[in-house]
């Protein structure tokens, strides 16, 4: 994906879309929300005026990774601007050079926060060609420049709860090497509003707490500093847990394998009854603890429990009658205890990892019946979409309290009606390989955008909370790197659209207030904006909107310079290979030949993939067959049939578009196509057949982002497997 910090061409990207979840009935009880104003996104990319002789000084969104070849842009402005709710943690991105060098960089408290404001300075540090880990700067410390590229300096500010609204100004002052001192301006804008102290957008995130406490720091620093970046750890109650080789099959247990134990013995920091109360419950610590902790977890991907308990050998892994018995004296212990407590709506048992077969789907009903006949308070959690699979089975049907999605492989109709029928709860997981055009933040390459998203298309798709396997990686020893920082931006996103809904989290099959601005930003999971400027604007009239400085609901309109309203007609082919006619007229309309093109700002349109660059998965094909036009012989296809993206830049408008799909020489009974445009499936899981072997379909669409979008492919719902997708042609006409 580009990293250039042209906005225009950012825009040119973005699939910014006002549809809700396309393919869902999502009819329900929301009523009319507040009247709905397009927003044209600021530009958040400038040259300060302040800049001295041989030094630029420039600014770019937050959430924008700074690259080796960035430039200052050619726009000009004074200072430095952010703009902040009470209670959050806001950054703002100052970029020096390229120079040589060392400046001196000095910050003064804004005068009117009181002395709750924290303010902090920390140098962009490049892996690569990219930064990524973020050094902290004390005020007053000397920063050296990187010579031929950015030197990037984020300051954040922390809100306190007390602090006035309306403007706040402070100074940061540079002073570079054999240079004159230069003031530069920091202004910050307080939204009339506190963010909660609760969190209320979830994550389950594997990392050794122990490895983040600072020199000379605490654990207790450590999970603080978590909390405050809004993130949960799987070990919350890190260096003691809930686990069965600590409460109950324990050496340190006088009553082992009999009574629940909760180490009354050990020292406070370390015995699981002090740091379950500290740290779920908050007591004595912050007041609300974590949204969420893990009491224990499967033993490993292909085994939920352990192969002998208190003593007795488990057999398969449904277990014998003996270790179920213990078993589930144990779970029943936990409920109680959690129960006495006031801890059963925060701790969950997770057990089992990614069920793989129609085994394996029998054994997670059987371990959710037991663990429901046995702690019927008890939450649990598995790592697998909603299916009915294991919620229906034939044996016995269980729903899962906490459904932990992998994103590539989430169906939102039937997990929505798992939630509005039996309260239960989705979450989704990123995995290392998951392509564009899905949101990925696993790379310290990867753009901004692909970790602040998340809460946007969760909030789409009513999911709570994000898993990540090796959230370490988000770390440089005890400080965030950037991509914890943008994940923090992105939490602290999901608690405004919480607010702007009214206090509450979004329900399925209902049209929420909120909607509208999250859908201008994120319409799937594949179709959510690029453009870190774009969804920095909206956050901003968010807020203004939840304080009540606008009485519209902002949603985004992005415009596109590169193609103006007009009929537009492209043929999906070889551009090398049939049909060769150049230029290519059928029904007396000129067709642009498109093949597996990346996305190309100067073009205007392209592919996100995953393997859109490998000739040997994304192909072509020709088929000279009767009775069709050369529109529909000629088509793509991935030939993994996975999930791509094609954008076409176009200005903003209603239009009247056509897709064709399929292949005019073979039926497909097997492989069900799949086609949206703007989020709206016109092709919805479909296959083709012998009397039926193309699609011809047509929607209308409101074109507010400046790019049409068209995904094709993905997993058959009705399958279980990846299925092919022969895109053909797309006719693209204006109407009123």
């Amino acid at each position: 994906m580009p990293h250039s910090l042209d906005p225009t061409a950012y825009r040119r990207l973005a699939p910014l879309l006002l549809l809700f979840v396309a393919g869902c009935d999502c009819s329900g009880d929301g009523g009319d929300g507040p009247p709905i104003e397009p927003l044209r996104p600021t530009d958040f990319t400038y040259t300060l005026e302040e800049s001295p002789a041989g030094l630029p000084l420039w600014t770019t969104s937050n959430t924008r990774r700074l690259g080796a070849g960035d430039r200052p842009p050619e726009t000009r402005r004074s200072g430095l601007h952010l703009s902040a709710a009470r209670h959050e943690f806001e950054p703002v991105q100052l970029v020096l050079g390229p120079a040589s060098g060392t400046v001196r960089v000095e910050l003064d408290p804004f005068p009117g926060l009181g002395p709750d404001q924290r303010l902090s300075l920390a140098v962009g540090r490049y892996q690569g060609d990219w930064v990524e880990p973020l050094d902290p700067l004390a005020a007053g410390g000397t920063v050296s420049l990187a010579g031929d590229r950015g030197t990037a300096i984020r300051l954040t500010v922390y809100v306190p709860r007390d602090a006035p609204a309306g403007e706040q100004r402070t100074t940061l002052r540079l002073t570079p090497s054999g240079g004159a001192e230069v003031s530069v301006p920091v202004t910050l804008y307080v939204f009339d509003f506190a963010l909660p102290d609760e969190i209320h957008f979830d994550s389950l995130l594997y990392l050794g707490v122990g490895d983040l406490a600072p020199d000379g720091g605490t654990v207790e620093d450590a999970k603080t500093m978590l909390f405050e970046h809004r993130l949960t750890p799987t070990g919350v109650t890190w260096p003691s847990g809930f686990t069965w080789r600590i409460t109950w099959d324990g050496d340190a247990s006088p009553t082992r394998c009999s009574a629940f134990y909760d180490e009354p013995d050990e020292g406070d920091p370390y015995a699981i009854h002090w740091l379950a109360r500290r740290y779920v419950l908050g007591e004595g610590w912050n007041g609300v603890g974590f949204p969420s902790a893990l009491a224990f977890q499967f033993v490993d991907n292909s085994t939920p429990r352990p192969s002998s308990f208190c003593g007795i050998d488990r057999g398969d892994h449904f277990g014998s009658d003996a270790y179920n018995t213990e078993w589930s004296e144990f779970l029943g212990a936990l409920d109680g205890y959690l129960g006495t407590h006031g801890m059963r709506d925060k701790v969950y048992y997770y057990v089992q990892n990614e069920p793989q077969d129609d085994e394996d789907h029998r054994l997670a009903a059987h371990l959710c019946r037991l663990t429901r006949a046995a702690a019927p308070g008890l939450r649990i959690a598995i790592s697998e979409e909603p299916k009915p699979e294991i919620a229906e089975h034939a044996e016995g049907g269980c729903g899962y309290d906490i459904w932990i999605a992998h994103l590539r492989s989430y169906e939102p109709d039937y997990a929505w009606r798992r939630q509005r029928d039996h309260g239960e709860r989705v979450w989704l997981y990123s995995l290392d390989h998951d392509p564009d055009p899905y949101f990925n933040p696993t790379s310290a390459e990867s753009p901004g955008l692909h970790a602040r998203i998340i809460p946007w298309v969760s909030w789409h798709y009513r999911a709570v909370g994000w898993a990540y396997y090796d959230a370490g990686r988000f770390f440089d020893g005890p400080n965030p790197t950037l991509r914890a920082e943008w994940l923090r931006e992105g939490f602290e996103d999901y608690e405004y659209l919480w607010l702007a809904n009214g206090g509450s989290h979004p329900r399925p099959f209902t049209a929420e207030t909120v909607d509208p601005a999250v859908d201008s930003a994120a319409s799937s999971l594949t179709n959510w904006t690029r453009d870190p400027d774009a969804l920095q604007s909206l956050r901003h009239e968010l807020g203004r909107f939840i304080e009540g400085s606008r009485d519209t609901l902002p949603v985004l309109e992005t415009t596109s310079d590169v193609r103006p309203r007009g009929a537009y007609y492209v043929n999906f082919q070889d551009p090398a290979g049939p049909p060769n006619t150049d230029p290519l007229v059928v029904d007396g309309h000129t067709c642009l030949k498109v093949g597996w093109g990346a996305y190309d700002a100067e073009l205007g349109y392209g592919w996100y993939g995953e393997f859109v660059d490998d000739p040997g998965i994304a192909l072509y094909g020709y088929d000279d067959a009767a009775g069709y036009d050369e529109r529909q012989r000629s088509y793509v296809y991935d030939d993994y049939g996975r999930d791509n993206l094609f954008e076409f830049a176009l200005a903003n408008g209603r239009y009247q578009v056509t897709v064709g799909a399929g292949r005019p020489g073979r039926a497909y009974p097997g492989d069900p196509h799949h086609v949206r445009l703007e989020g709206q499936a016109v092709i919805d899981d479909e296959p083709t057949t012998d009397a039926a072997r193309t699609f011809t379909r047509t929607a209308t669409v409101d074109l507010r982002d400046g790019s049409l979008s068209v995904e094709i492919g993905g997993r058959s719902a009705t399958t279980g497997e990846w299925s092919y997708t022969f895109l053909q042609y797309l006719d693209v006409e204006p109407t009123d």
